[in-house]
């Protein structure tokens, strides 16, 4: 009797791995899904055993927020969708990944995320037996500004971007791209954060006339695997022709050469002229005291001009 009580333990515990690998749950994601008003996001959840996923087609997937009323968020079975009873807030903005069901992927995606949307959901299979029936998926919702960009200005190089944003939850990366996708070499990038712990980005980057002119600036908050980009149409007409911009410097060049010495005459030239008066009539000045002088030495000085015959007969 004992022995035959010990072969049953001994195959109890050996089958137990086995039974354990095989047993189907629904499995979420411990960390919280991070999102920022109007990105899409998806709430990610997996029906599988230890070692596989499992088809989930013929399951009927629920997903809810149990704090709403009603708590219905999306509702599957019977490959299809209803949604009768799901929660106004969430009409026409949410999905499951239908091709990805009989592997397993019963995520949920949501387009147009709200500042409502923050929460704890749960990803719900009623119909399997299973004591690990649900699964919560906590998403965080910021209200974080999409990348904005405007044209700083214009030089010889080329045309210089801005690109901001604001309100980010993590550290921020910002990069600018071309319309291939290929990175561009762009200035000193500013990053500051609120009262709140909240971050924003600037950078600059200075553009070159393309076939298109369009350019993305690309914010990432890599701790949280998450992309914002905004794209921008720079017209032909901002991007000045080399020949023009040195035209207009030579030009601007002259006025302020001109300028500049027109200053510098009156400033050096109001001086100098009053000097060269000063000496030429100082000159007019000794001179006509010279000619005063020389005629009183002479020895018709002093004599009335009647009697200056007389003299003159006399001698």
């Amino acid at each position: 009797m004992k022995d035959y009580l010990m072969r049953i333990v001994v195959y109890g515990f050996l089958a137990f791995p086995v039974w354990a690998e095989d047993t189907a749950k629904v499995v979420g994601q411990s960390e919280p899904v991070v999102a920022t008003v109007d990105d899409d996001v998806i709430l990610p959840c997996t029906l599988r055993t230890i070692v596989r996923t499992i088809n989930a087609v013929e399951e009927a997937v629920v997903w809810q927020r149990p704090d709403l009323k009603p708590k219905e968020v999306h509702f599957y079975r019977s490959r299809d969708d209803y949604n009768d009873d799901q929660n106004n807030n969430y009409r026409g903005r949410t999905s499951l990944f239908k091709e990805e069901l009989k592997n397993g992927n019963i995520s949920l995606k949501l387009t147009g995320v709200k500042l409502s949307d923050d929460g704890i959901y749960i990803c719900f299979i009623p119909t399997l037996k299973s004591l690990n029936q649900k699964a919560s998926v906590q998403l965080s919702v910021g209200a974080a500004s999409k990348p904005q960009i405007t044209v700083f200005g214009v030089d010889p190089m080329g045309v210089i971007l801005k690109c901001e944003a604001g309100g980010l939850m993590y550290g921020p990366e910002m990069t600018w791209l071309n319309s291939d996708g290929n990175i561009l070499p762009d200035g000193p990038t500013e990053t500051e954060t609120d009262s709140d712990g909240r971050y924003t980005v600037r950078g600059h980057v200075t553009i070159q006339k393309t076939d298109n002119n369009k350019f993305t600036c690309r914010v990432q908050q890599h701790q949280i695997n998450h992309k914002m980009e905004t794209e921008i149409h720079v017209p032909d007409q901002m991007f000045s022709e080399p020949w023009s911009y040195w035209s207009q410097s030579y030009w601007w060049a002259w006025l302020i050469g001109g300028l500049t010495g027109g200053a510098c005459g009156i400033y050096w030239g109001l001086p100098l002229y009053g000097y060269i008066r000063y000496k030429i009539n100082e000159w007019i000045r000794k001179k006509r005291n010279r000619d005063t002088t020389d005629d009183e030495d002479s020895p018709m000085s002093g004599v009335e001009d009647g009697n200056k015959e007389a003299v003159q007969t006399g001698s």
